[in-house]
């Protein structure tokens, strides 16, 4: 997935690289989960972090077997690319994530975000 403020754009590929579908949502709860319903199991997804990945990635964990989220600057897939637009850059995603060498970067649990910030762990 191409996470920004408004909209998602995603790529739904099977291991084999056949593309299962592809296109672009509204980065709001009720159309992720709409989404979520229509996909294949199982399910493993895979993004960019970006400022508004967190509450992207504490939404989908419980509708997911994995979420990993790539560091974007290591994510040279992307960066590196010619043609570059949401839609190329949700396909690069998906097939780091097939393959297995997408970058990832730690994220922390919504549950464990708060719990921090009372200043406790």
């Amino acid at each position: 997935m191409d996470v920004h403020k408004k909209t998602i754009s995603y790529c739904i590929k099977a291991a084999s690289g056949q593309v299962h579908g592809e296109g672009k949502i509204a980065a709001t709860r009720a159309e992720l989960d709409r989404w979520i319903k229509i996909l294949p199991q199982p399910r493993t997804r895979g993004m960019e972090a970006t400022i508004f990945s967190g509450w992207i990635y504490d939404h989908l964990r419980p509708h997911a077997e994995q979420v990993k989220v790539a560091h974007p600057l290591m994510l040279r897939a992307i960066a590196a690319a010619q043609k570059k637009n949401d839609r190329i850059d949700a396909s690069k995603i998906a097939d780091c994530l097939r393959g297995d060498f997408l970058p990832e970067c730690h994220m922390r649990f919504a549950s464990v975000a708060a719990h921090c910030a009372t200043g406790t762990c």
